[in-house]
C-alpha cells in the first residue's frame, strides 16, 4: 500500500477509535443529567460507542498487521470486524432511535419486531460481498449488494413514514431534534452502499476500492454513532428538561439547554 492511502486510514482508523471511546466515556459519566427513566437509553448510547470502539481497536491491529511497517506476511486485512460491530451496534441504534419517540409500549414492540430483523438481513447479506467470499454465485458482490439493500429501503421507509406519524405529538424542540436524527441517519447510512460499491468491482486486492471503502465506512460510523448518540442524548436532556420542572431547575439552571 502507498505511503499516502496507509497514512489516511490510519489516522481514520485513530480518529475512529477516539471519537467512540470518549463518547462511551461521556455518556456514561453523564448519565445522571437526565431523568431516570432516561439513563438507560443514554447507557445503550453508551454501549453502542463502546462495542465500536473495541471492533475499532481490532480494525486497527488488523490493519497494521497487514499493511503495516512491520506486516505479517499471509495476513490479510479482516473486515469481518466491522460487520460483527454493525451486527451488534446497528439494532441498537435502532431501538435508540425508537426509543426516543416516546410512543407507546405496544407501538415500540410493533416497530422493533420489524427494524431488528431486518438490520441483521441487512448487515448478513452485505458481508458475503464486501468479504469477497466465493460461497454462492462465484462471490457476486453486486448480487449481495441488491440483495442487502432491499432490508436497508425498507427500515428507511419505516423510520421515515411510519414514526413520522408520531412527531404530532412530540414538543416543537424536540421534534426539531428528531427530524435532525433522522435526515443524519438518511446522509450517513447512505454512505455505506457508496463505499461498497467502490470495491465491488475490485478482483483481489485494489487499493484505490480498498482505501476508498474503508475510508467511507469510517466515516460513516463515526457520525452514525459518536454523532448519533450525542444527539440522542440531547433529546433525553430536552425532555428531561420539559416534562420536569424541578429536575430541570437542580440540574441545569446554569445551563443553555434551561
Amino acid at each position: 500500500m502507498s505511503y499516502e492511502g496507509y497514512n489516511l486510514l490510519y489516522n481514520l482508523f485513530s480518529l475512529g477509535i477516539a471519537s467512540m471511546l470518549f463518547t462511551t466515556i461521556f455518556l456514561f459519566v453523564a448519565r445522571e443529567r437526565v431523568l431516570p427513566r432516561y439513563r438507560m437509553a443514554v447507557m445503550v448510547s453508551g454501549t453502542v460507542t463502546a462495542i465500536a470502539a473495541y471492533h475499532y481497536f481490532r480494525m486497527f491491529d488488523s490493519f497494521n498487521e497487514t499493511f503495516g511497517p512491520e506486516a505479517v506476511e499471509g495476513v490479510v486485512y479482516n473486515v469481518g470486524y466491522r460487520y460483527v460491530d454493525w451486527f451488534l451496534t446497528v439494532p441498537l441504534l435502532l431501538v435508540e432511535t425508537v426509543a426516543v419517540l416516546a410512543l407507546a409500549r405496544a407501538v415500540q414492540t410493533k416497530m422493533l419486531v420489524r427494524l431488528v430483523p431486518a438490520a441483521a438481513l441487512m448487515i448478513g447479506l452485505g458481508y458475503p460481498g464486501d468479504a469477497q467470499l466465493n460461497v454462492f454465485y462465484d462471490g457476486d458482490a453486486s448480487l449481495w449488494g441488491l440483495l442487502s439493500t432491499i432490508p436497508f429501503l425498507y427500515i428507511l421507509y419505516v423510520l421515515f413514514v411510519e414514526l413520522g406519524k408520531s412527531l404530532d405529538r412530540q414538543p416543537a424542540g424536540v421534534v426539531k431534534k428528531i427530524k435532525e436524527l433522522r435526515l443524519l441517519l438518511l446522509a450517513t447510512w447512505g454512505v455505506y452502499p457508496i463505499a461498497f460499491i467502490a470495491s465491488m468491482n475490485a478482483t483481489g486486492f485494489d487499493e484505490m476500492s480498498f482505501v476508498l471503502r474503508e475510508a467511507g465506512y469510517t466515516l460513516a460510523d463515526i457520525l452514525a454513532k459518536f454523532l448519533f448518540c450525542l444527539i440522542v442524548f440531547t433529546l433525553h436532556c430536552l425532555t428531561s428538561v420539559l416534562h420536569h420542572a424541578e429536575f430541570a431547575q437542580s440540574e441545569y439552571s446554569d445551563s443553555v439547554l434551561y
